[in-house]
């Protein structure tokens, strides 16, 4: 900090309008008024003022805040941090009395001179704290972005635009930062009393909104799930296909978000949620517990990874094994053809994937009705909304429950506008149609010829096809892709249409 020249002072313009300039004429009701007549003049002149507090009760004075000097009782070289010291022994100020025998205020003595130069733009005052401007509406504005997650640089971009201008805008960024941080600490007071409450509230709107809480040994809330009456209503309509994942922690204590998740025509549908302590097995004791693919290979990542790194291609191959084959007795073939490539027939790991096929590859569980999904794939898609929009780690647990109320919200207007805006309602949503125009599309390119570079033919003998095709007929294909996804195939699009021309062009020859 430079040392102020002690025969140089700073005072306001003759510019300045005399109306704000403080004088001896001048009377108030109170203190209160005589300190905010005195804030305003050293607003327009640009100085920080604070409150002197060794007056008594019948005389207040106001000084320039680099009044006086620091005295300090700490050694150089015992100093922790190296913060100097502002107060450069300033004696602007004015002194306010009460009259004798009480009644209005007056200004007693007044100093204008300051031994340190001004600052009167509305960059520099904006940033001192007896000039901080806390416009309601503009608070309230800030409040608003903050509990819709929008973020720091869109809220501050916003607020400058709605201002006029940075020159126009009385709060800095730091100020948005100090009353987010504010209004997180405010939240976390009666957290629990205030989740609770909201789901009473819940109830007392809809009876069919139900929750449920888990206390652990010293009386508190450990776990929680909850689920509104529209979610219980669309498990009842959507529930062919259900995941379950904890995948994403969503509040200030870190508690596993655990959510039940399915589809209608290809949108997300949440069911019911969960806020859980831990991830224990007896956490999970009452939820979901259903394992697909990712489940089963991320809990032998480890070991599989040392296999690969033994085995070169190996990851490859066994990606391969997985995901190609059609039938289980082809799932069996290239499983015992990699073993034998690879020479893994003792390996543990292998082992204990190939005893619980039955529950990760596909080929064993293609007539079972997922609707595209084979892990939790829907529950991330959801959780990745959740982050982006309703939450972050300071979420209150109560702030948390108000804004997934919101989510759902959004998704029922959203789900409202795909029904208005889609063409076969009744059968297919727009994202779903989109899917099967391609794929109809794609079924009028099909053509059969045999392949010149090939020697010979191997082939699978299902069944015999008649030349005569009822006119109610029923076509299977080996895929099941129908049965496993709800979604027509081009090759069997391409069978209808051969049926229909059929009947159409025979006659004429």
């Amino acid at each position: 900090m430079i040392t102020p020249d002690v025969n140089q002072t700073y005072t306001h313009g003759e510019d300045l309008d005399p109306e704000v300039v403080p004088n001896f004429e001048m009377s108030f009701e109170s203190f209160e008024d005589a300190f905010l007549f005195y804030k305003k003049y050293v607003g327009r002149v640009g100085f920080p003022i604070k409150k002197n507090r060794k007056r008594g009760t019948t005389g207040k004075d106001f000084c320039c805040s680099l009044e006086g000097k620091h005295n300090t009782k700490v050694q150089d070289g015992d100093r922790k941090t190296s913060n100097t010291s502002k107060r450069d022994g300033c004696k602007a100020m004015v002194c306010a009395r009460e009259a004798r025998g009480g009644g209005r205020v007056f200004f007693t003595r007044i100093v204008f001179e300051h031994n340190h130069k001004l600052n009167p733009t509305p960059s520099m005052t904006k940033r001192m704290r007896a000039h901080k401007v806390e416009d309601p509406s503009m608070m309230n504005l800030v409040d608003t972005m903050h509990a819709s997650q929008v973020p720091h640089p869109n809220v501050m971009r916003v607020l400058r635009s709605v201002a006029g201008g940075v020159e126009n805008l009385h709060l800095t960024e730091r100020d948005v930062q100090n009353r987010r941080a504010a209004h997180v600490r405010e939240e976390r007071m009666d957290d629990i009393p205030k989740l609770l409450a909201f789901f009473r509230e819940c109830k007392a709107n809809n009876p069919q909104f139900f929750y449920e809480f888990q206390l652990d040994d010293k009386n508190v809330i450990k776990n929680v799930f909850w689920s509104h009456a529209s979610q219980q209503s669309d498990y009842a309509d959507y529930s062919s296909v259900v995941t379950f994942d904890t995948t994403y922690r969503t509040n200030q204590y870190s508690m596993p978000l655990a959510m039940f998740v399915g589809f209608n025509k290809l949108q997300n549908v949440v069911f019911g949620q969960a806020l859980l302590r831990d991830e224990r097995a007896d956490t999970f004791e009452w939820l979901f517990k259903q394992f697909r693919a990712w489940h089963v290979t991320n809990k032998f990542r480890n070991e599989l990874n040392q296999l690969n790194t033994q085995h070169p291609g190996l990851s490859e191959t066994l990606t391969s094994v997985i995901n190609h084959p059609l039938r289980p007795i082809e799932f069996e073939q290239a499983w015992a053809a990699m073993l034998d490539k690879y020479e893994v027939h003792e390996s543990k790991v292998l082992m204990k994937l190939y005893d619980e096929r039955n529950m990760w590859v596909g080929a064993y569980f293609k007539e079972i009705f997922c609707g595209t999904m084979t892990s939790t794939q829907r529950s991330e898609s959801v959780n990745s909304t959740v982050k982006h929009g309703y939450c972050d780690n300071s979420t209150a647990i109560h702030e948390f429950a108000k804004s997934f109320l919101k989510l759902l919200a959004h998704n029922k207007e959203k789900e409202a506008e795909e029904e208005f805006n889609s063409q076969l309602s009744r059968v297919y949503t727009r994202a779903v149609y989109k899917v099967f125009a391609s794929r109809l599309k794609s079924s009028t390119t099909f053509r059969v010829r045999p392949d010149p570079d090939k020697a010979g033919h191997e082939f699978w003998v299902k069944a015999v096809v008649n030349e005569e095709i009822p006119e109610e007929s029923k076509f299977n294909c080996e895929c099941m892709r129908i049965e496993h996804t709800g979604m027509f195939l081009a090759e069997k699009c391409s069978l209808c249409f051969l049926v229909r021309c059929r009947k159409m062009f025979y006659p004429l020859y």
